[in-house]
């Protein structure tokens, strides 16, 4: 018997869908995750992100080394980066992680701090390929995806195979992203 029979050839791509298909359930989830986060966001449903305000007081008409100066006085703030003038009565802050506003005449501050969701984060990396540190698994992922989509085809046999019914559902599946891409 030959290794590259039919029959054992069927069986190797039936063990290779099968063994691949659970090495990359993993990361499907990961990218399919990340997507409807990043689908979320542009909706303005940012679940990336939680905001945390944290009010002070300080004395009023201070200048802007004597803010800085009572700023660095206080551990419990973050700390501070750039303090510019918005108009007469405030000062805009940037701290790391936020940013806040200083009221001149009433010495109060109100600090946004933004806190990340570590988990979206690290899966957002991996969809955008920040820092291009994915890219290899972005490549071999597509690969994959290409090979689950081509051995799949092939795996069932007869009239419900690929060549009698699979064909019209893969064509389907090729003209409903062409035709919403004009329609849209």
């Amino acid at each position: 018997m030959k290794w590259w029979s039919k029959k054992s050839l069927n069986k190797l791509n039936r063990t290779l869908h099968r063994d691949l298909g659970y090495l990359f359930i993993g990361l499907t989830v990961i990218y399919a995750f990340s997507g409807i986060a990043l689908v979320l966001k542009q909706y303005n449903i940012d679940i990336e992100y939680s905001e945390e305000t944290i009010k002070n007081e300080f004395s009023p008409n201070l200048s802007k080394d004597e803010f800085k100066l009572d700023w660095s006085k206080q551990d419990e703030l973050p700390r501070l980066t750039r303090v510019k003038i918005d108009n007469h009565s405030n000062y805009r802050l940037l701290v790391k992680g936020g940013e806040g506003v200083y009221n001149i005449t009433t010495g109060e501050v109100k600090l946004s701090i933004f806190k990340t969701n570590k988990l979206i984060k690290f899966a957002n990396d991996i969809h955008y390929n920040i820092g291009k540190r994915f890219t290899w698994l972005a490549i071999l992922y597509c690969c994959m995806l290409i090979f689950f989509a081509i051995s799949g085809a092939i795996i069932v046999k007869g009239k419900k195979g690929f060549k009698r019914r699979g064909v019209w559902f893969a064509l389907i599946g090729i003209g409903i992203p062409v035709i919403y891409y004009f329609i849209v």
